[in-house]
């Protein structure tokens, strides 16, 4: 028997964003780590190409300043530290919907950041692996302690859209795309109201293999503006 509560349309919207939010985190930290290690192996511009793709702006002078600034620069939005207080902005709303040790997974990783920041200590591997590592602890307490149909649900919907965004952006294979599609579709079918119809059904005819590999600017900002417009909380 499933169970699930009455939402307000202001706590919808926010469970659908921290779970958007805390997926970006967890992509951003794995695609950073990526960018970095291809930095320290001799090619300093990567981090233009990972900026790109995020939407975010070049203004660092030295790969030092690079490295800082997408982890801990709380004026950059495409740093860690900003999509961790966005995370944290949604989750303090609701501690009644998933419980305080779940949110600890999310302060945990904003005091660390913040007192990096504060301290001036530089981003390295092991600071990025704990802040994944919390992510994805966040996601265990979610499954341990969240018993509502409803909420776990909507927080599922905000994780999918984001995993389909950055998978996009970053050009992965269309298979990580397509299975993610298809999981957002069961989701569709639990809570059909926090969808757009005709969006999902745009995006359902253009989310084949052929498409996607053969399409260019035009049709990769396309699918970004159906996957940012597909749900309607």
């Amino acid at each position: 028997m499933k169970t699930s509560t009455i939402l307000s349309p202001s706590k919808a919207n926010s469970l659908y964003w921290l779970g958007r939010y805390t997926e970006r985190v967890y992509l951003e930290l794995h695609l950073l780590r990526l960018c970095f290690d291809k930095m320290i192996d001799g090619d300093p511009q990567e981090y233009g190409k990972y900026l790109s793709a995020i939407g975010g702006v070049s203004r660092y002078p030295d790969q030092a300043s690079v490295i800082n600034g997408l982890v801990h620069d709380l004026s950059n939005p495409a740093s860690v530290i900003s999509s961790v207080e966005r995370c944290n902005d949604n989750a303090v709303l609701l501690r009644d919907e998933i419980k305080s040790p779940t949110l600890g997974y999310i302060q945990m990783p904003l005091e660390l950041l913040r007192q990096n920041a504060k301290n001036g200590i530089e981003p390295n591997v092991d600071e990025l692996q704990t802040l994944t590592d919390w992510m994805l602890a966040f996601w265990g307490s979610i499954e341990e302690r969240v018993y509502d149909d409803r909420v776990r649900t909507i927080l599922k919907i905000g994780k999918l859209i984001e995993h389909i965004d950055m998978n996009v952006r970053f050009d992965y294979k269309f298979y990580r795309i397509e299975e993610a599609f298809k999981a957002l579709g069961h989701c569709k079918a639990e809570e059909p109201r926090a969808f757009n119809d005709e969006v999902t059904d745009e995006l359902r005819e253009m989310l084949t293999e052929e498409k996607y590999t053969d399409g260019g600017t035009e049709y990769k900002n396309k699918l970004l503006y159906l996957v940012g417009n597909a749900v309607v909380l």
